[in-house]
């Protein structure tokens, strides 16, 4: 368990009806899942899904939630009950910026139509000039499969560098701009860092089920040695 999600845990313990951190809980444990943090990512995946249900029981409203049920539906294959939970996620939180940056993310690699994903990230930062790191990460991954490697880097750049996804994005998106040696050394860091992460453990537990994505992040991945 990660500490983040131990906080949520924490938390819940002194009161188990607190349906956004049911919410925020589910959230850990995606990032869990396609980062390698858990032992195991059936298991992240798992403890995400019942987190989020958890989450919609109490509050069929949340928008958060709705977000992480779209994307670990996904995860369990049900690609059509990723798209309803997505568009719920966008009618309760279409002024929220960091849910529309999680949406922007799913519209990318995951389902939906990716010409989306630029504008929505592009609004989504429009309503909160004081963007955190994480969304210039979201951002980086997008235009990466975009095939806007440059700006990809631009924005990845912004990010969080102790990020184990950010690293690796890095690690693609300058390999297809033919940075070998600035590839080399994010995945050097990568490997050392973040042993428990794989570019197959980031396309399960995201998961990556948008093929365009797939092709690229595993075309990339075999150009950069990424593991």
């Amino acid at each position: 368990m990660s500490r983040r999600s131990a906080c949520f845990h924490a938390t819940l313990e002194l009161d188990p009806t607190f349906a956004n951190c049911w919410a925020e809980l589910a959230y850990a444990y995606s990032v869990e899942a396609c980062n390698g943090f858990g032992d195991d990512v059936l298991t992240s995946i798992e403890n995400w899904r019942m987190a989020a249900e958890n989450a919609l029981r109490l509050d069929p409203t949340d928008s958060c939630a709705h977000a992480c049920l779209g994307n670990v539906r996904a995860c369990l294959g049900d690609l059509e009950g990723a798209e309803r939970a997505h568009r719920r996620a966008f009618e309760y939180g279409s002024n929220h910026a960091g849910i529309l940056t999680l949406l922007a993310g799913s519209k990318a690699l995951v389902v939906g139509n990716p010409a989306e994903a630029i504008p929505l990230i592009e609004r989504a930062m429009r309503l909160n000039p004081l963007a955190p790191p994480w969304y210039f990460g979201m951002q980086g991954r997008i235009l990466f499969v975009a095939g806007r490697h440059e700006q990809a880097i631009a924005a990845l750049r912004r990010s969080s560098p102790e990020s184990p996804d950010v690293l690796m994005f890095l690690a693609l998106s300058y390999m297809a701009t033919g940075a070998a040696g600035e590839a080399a050394r994010a995945t050097a860091r990568l490997r050392a860092e973040f042993p428990g992460i794989s570019v197959e453990r980031f396309i399960t537990g995201y998961p990556v089920t948008n093929r365009d994505a797939l092709l690229a992040i595993r075309h990339g991945a075999e150009l950069a040695k990424l593991p």
